[in-house]
């Protein structure tokens, strides 16, 4: 029997439940530990067919690897994307200490959550567990870590778990695994900004997607190329070219990294100067006053308009000003007197 800091022991023994009819091996717990993983990686670049909870999305948006606007669903953010760039384990570290900080706003027990990861740590791989004598918020961690892939449940009620590779390894300081391997080595960017993704894996193609438009896709190969307008909406959310450039090092095919420097300075220069280039516009919301009768009538509202700290901008020459959206009514009603007194 293994006990909690806190609360009701629970039993961890699942002998008394009887053999499993639907025992799972570790061969299977490590497909469906990956699989589950991917999917919350899916669902961060936005893959239609990745679908995650309402906690979990909630959590993301906490944790600043996505944001979300009012009426759109939630899109990958800079950190975000960083965060993809990891390997497993570091990207499970990071998502449970995002978990751990917010646990005690959902009412849960954070020491009793600590307790049990760590005992986690210490179970046997392709052994079940059992719930019984497991809190109510012990119970609802389950079902996080059930989400997460960290541990398998046949059923939300079932009575026993089996944890898998990811749970154990978790605090066991592993820095790669058999599936970041595959992360590795597969994309040719030519100078032309063609770019080969010798892929494939959904999550590395939806990644390459973030950034360039796909031409044509193989069963293991998918062509695309580098354009201005697919690097500045990678960047217009939240994508910086210098992730993109590390993004595309870092995953070089074999050939290239026997050139030096490994990717054309040409790609990589372009895409910093992209960046520059949409940083030169910056863009800002307010309301536009013109058709003005005279200059009298323009200067004094633009004066009025600039004394109130809410002048945008203004054009004396063409008799255009645009003021603050929160300055507006301020500005509005100051003309409509000036009118009647005129």
């Amino acid at each position: 029997m293994l006990a909690c800091c806190r609360g009701k022991a629970w039993v961890d023994d699942a002998s008394q439940l009887g053999p499993d009819k639907h025992a799972r091996d570790i061969e299977s717990l490590d497909k469906y530990a990956l699989e589950r993983w991917e999917v919350i990686l899916h669902f961060m670049v936005g893959s239609p067919s990745a679908a995650v909870s309402q906690d979990l999305a909630q959590l993301l948006i906490q944790a600043g690897l996505m944001r979300s606007e009012v009426g759109d669903a939630p899109c990958i953010t800079s950190a975000g994307f960083q965060f993809l760039l990891l390997d497993t384990p570091s990207q499970l570290w990071y998502f449970t200490l995002q978990y751990l900080n917010t646990a005690q706003t959902r009412g849960m027990d954070l020491v009793e959550i600590l307790s049990f990861l760590f005992q986690l740590s210490f179970s046997t791989l392709g052994r079940d567990y059992s719930v019984e004598g497991m809190s109510d918020s012990l119970l609802t961690f389950l079902q996080h870590l059930r989400e997460f892939g960290l541990v398998f449940q046949r059923k939300r009620k079932s009575r026993r778990y089996y944890p898998t590779r990811l749970a154990i390894t978790l605090a066991s300081g592993v820095t790669a695994t058999a599936a970041d391997s595959t992360s590795a080595g597969f994309i040719i960017v030519e100078t032309n900004y063609r770019l080969y993704a010798y892929t494939d894996s959904e999550l590395q193609i939806a990644l390459v997607a973030l950034f360039s438009e796909m031409l044509y896709r193989f069963p293991n190969l998918v062509v695309a190329q580098v354009t201005r307008e697919s690097v500045q909406q990678a960047i217009a959310n939240g994508i910086t070219a210098q992730q993109i450039i590390h993004f595309l090092r870092t995953r070089a095919h074999p050939v290239m990294l026997k050139q030096t420097p490994v990717l054309p300075p040409t790609i990589t220069d372009q895409i910093r100067l992209w960046e520059l280039e949409r940083d030169r516009l910056q863009f800002t919301e307010g309301v536009l006053y013109n058709q003005f009768l005279s200059q009298a009538d323009f200067e004094v509202l633009c004066e009025r308009a600039r004394g109130l700290g809410v002048l945008v901008w203004h054009s004396t020459q063409r008799r255009v000003m645009v003021v603050t959206p929160a300055g507006h009514s301020d500005v509005k009603k100051f003309w409509k007197r000036q009118k009647h007194t005129s």
